[in-house]
């Protein structure tokens, strides 16, 4: 299906027009329709900034939006992913991300036929497995296990409160972002890893345009780096990579003589990094309300067969 066509939908008395978001002529409702579902307040200028940089959207559809008399009244996002397999080929899949319906058209199938709308694209392009992310705690979870979705895993977390004092923040010399460096490292670390582990350069600027990564806001080695976001009585550790247990203690250690309160990071794949924080009193959740979801596009794809057991990825890689 051709991200530009505009199937009709009909239910109880009316009809619907579906439009990928690139062919949107007017994007001024997903305003209210973001809003309301995340508290988004969509920007059609700042977002289409993110498309152009970022690699999952900006060749694709980005999303499809369901209009009644040109309202939008519904979306499904649709990215491009890039994956690594078992048998160390890239394979890319399609990416769900911020489905939403308005106040007053819920229950009425406009999602589903989104959804629908979604995977036929995906499989024109030829991808054979749609992935997302929810949690079961939200209404729409049932709603995609109807639609075939089965979870894959739940995020593994990991938490731990330190004392209130004032932190003891090391210092350190400004330094520009080394992206290539970042990227050796990173791919070094994930060589023989499967999942959700293809980077390339344009990816890390991406992040870098983003502000999610950030001089400020990362340590790099030669041996690893840890990626971190720090609030007044919190500090977020977003993406840890170290080539081994003694480099993965010092980043932990150096974030948490500048951490005053709580110190966590979720998507804690790496069973030996959950066991390094485990050994420096860190809770460890190996299941949190985090969801990884897999819809199988083609009847005779299996994930258990393509990806294995140990699929993996960072908080840096969610979508």
């Amino acid at each position: 299906m051709r991200a530009s066509s505009c199937p009709k939908f009909e239910q109880e008395g009316f009809t619907l027009k579906i439009v990928a978001y690139r062919y949107l002529e007017s994007k001024s409702g997903l305003l209210p329709l973001l809003e309301q579902a995340f508290g988004w307040p969509f920007n059609e200028e700042e977002f289409n900034r993110f498309v152009r940089i970022d690699p999952r959207l900006k060749n694709g559809a980005v999303g499809f939006c369901a209009l009644e008399n040109d309202k939008v009244i519904s979306y499904v996002g649709a990215m491009d992913l890039a994956t690594r397999t078992l048998d160390g080929a890239v394979e890319q899949v399609g990416g769900i991300y911020g489905v939403a319906t308005l106040p007053g058209y819920t229950r009425q199938g406009l999602s589903t036929a989104l959804f629908k709308t979604t995977h036929e694209y995906f499989k024109g392009k030829g991808y054979r497995f749609s992935f997302l992310n929810t949690s079961p705690t939200l209404v729409a979870y049932s709603l995609y296990k109807k639609l075939g979705y089965s979870d894959v895993y739940s995020y593994p977390n990991v938490y731990r409160v330190l004392n209130t004092t004032k932190a003891t923040v090391p210092r350190r010399e400004n330094v520009k972002l080394d992206l290539d460096k970042i990227l050796a490292l990173y791919n070094n670390y994930v060589r023989n890893k499967v999942g959700l582990v293809v980077r390339d350069r344009a990816y890390l600027e991406m992040l870098a345009k983003d502000k999610r990564l950030k001089s400020k806001g990362i340590i790099c080695t030669d041996k690893g780096y840890v990626v971190f976001t720090k609030e007044q009585y919190f500090t977020r550790i977003l993406e840890l990579v170290a080539l081994n247990k003694a480099e993965a203690v010092g980043f932990i250690r150096t974030i948490e003589h500048a951490t005053r309160g709580v110190i966590f990071a979720r998507a804690v794949f790496d069973k030996t990094l959950r066991q390094v924080y485990a050994s420096r009193g860190y809770t460890v959740l190996d299941e949190g309300h985090g969801v990884f979801m897999v819809e199988s596009l083609e009847p005779e794809a299996l994930f258990s067969q393509v990806y294995g057991g140990d699929f993996f990825q960072t908080s840096m890689d969610h979508f």
